[in-house]
């Protein structure tokens, strides 16, 4: 569809952009999902080990401290700046980012301004929300001059997301009018034309540093800290009574389910990243294999909580073993094994961070 049309009509779609979904690449994180589909579709290839290591989301845990938190797991708050993954993502692809952010003076136009013009340029779209919570997702295509926005979104095929508003494309792609009056709909973004090389190691390296350093923000305790809270949360007998609701519990496993995806995913990826790097790297290459090998560590314990759960699965099994002591007191004591092999990793990262100076 060329310029005339796309006037003409008010429309314009990228197709072929690929899948963003949960399972994704082996994956289950979106936002590196998205900066992974959108760069391959811009002709940028990059792995998606690459990407969770580079804008820094596969070094991150948070946990509320004052509640159990479904939102613990939003890779929002993987740096204390809520905005700094998502620069750090499209830094570490060479590239800049466009946010535009909705606020109390921001207007539908504005947002669908933003889409029109990055499509009629060829260039997908990173949206926080349009379906759903204010996960990352990619829009591409518009109609209507936006009113009608096209992409992909993990929660386009949940029933208690899609309503009358959402519906499917021929082509995959969900179809949505509603997109603005959704109050998750947050933020939209660009990624600018690649311009570089992307992040150094010594800047991945500050910035994986800077990630799993224990801190306080607000209420999230994040970092080395965040197991510490996590570990007080499940060990405490009076948030799993005997007599505890059906959505008590589910709120419980929700929780405990996205720390244990948050470090299977993010560890496992980061681990084979930087293995892959400490094989090619001549001079530091010791230090990434060791480090590496300490957050591959974190990855098992967290295959071992899972089998202590009775799989992966958040069903009725699952909930009902997490609401027995003697199974949480085992999952209390794979916590204290991840935080130990975090710790070392972090140690063995800052090594590596002394000895690039």
């Amino acid at each position: 569809m060329n310029q005339r049309q796309i006037a003409e009509q008010g429309s314009g779609i990228l197709y072929g952009v690929p899948k963003v979904e949960y399972g994704a690449y082996q994956g289950c994180t979106p936002l590196p999902i998205c900066l992974k589909a959108c760069a391959n579709y811009l002709g940028q290839p990059v792995e998606y080990d690459a990407v969770m290591a580079g804008c820094g989301a596969g070094f991150r845990l948070t946990w509320d401290k004052t509640a159990w938190n479904c939102g613990n797991v939003d890779v929002i708050f993987t740096f204390d700046d809520p905005m700094k993954v998502y620069r750090t993502g499209a830094e570490f692809l060479g590239r800049s980012l466009t946010l535009l952010g909705r606020t109390g003076q921001t207007a539908k136009e504005d947002f669908a301004r933003f889409i029109r013009q990055e499509i009629d340029k060829g260039s997908p779209c990173i949206a926080l929300g349009i379906i759903g919570p204010p996960e990352a997702c990619l829009v591409n295509g518009y109609r209507e001059n936006g009113d009608i926005l096209l992409g992909w979104n993990v929660f386009q095929d949940n029933p208690e997301f899609r309503g009358r508003s959402v519906s499917i494309d021929p082509c995959g792609y969900f179809v949505t009018g509603g997109w603005w009056e959704n109050q998750e709909t947050l933020a939209v973004m660009a990624l600018g034309e690649a311009e570089g090389p992307g992040l150094t190691l010594k800047e991945l390296t500050a910035n994986a540093i800077e990630v799993l350093t224990g801190r306080t923000c607000g209420v999230f305790a994040k970092g080395i800290l965040a197991y510490d809270y996590w570990k007080k949360a499940v060990a405490d007998d009076s948030q799993f009574p005997p007599n505890a609701v059906l959505p008590i519990l589910v709120e419980r496993l929700m929780c405990q389910g996205d720390a244990m995806d948050t470090l299977a995913d993010g560890r496992y990826r980061v681990a084979s990243y930087l293995r892959k790097l400490g094989e090619q790297e001549s001079g530091h290459g010791s230090l990434l294999l060791e480090a590496a090998g300490h957050f591959e560590a974190v990855s098992a314990a967290v295959g071992k909580m899972a089998e202590l759960l009775g799989g992966w699965g958040r069903g009725e099994k699952q909930l009902r073993n997490l609401a027995r002591r003697d199974i949480r007191e085992g999952i209390c004591g794979l916590i204290d094994t991840c935080k130990e092999a975090d710790q070392r990793g972090l140690e063995t990262l800052m090594q590596l961070a002394a000895a690039m100076e």
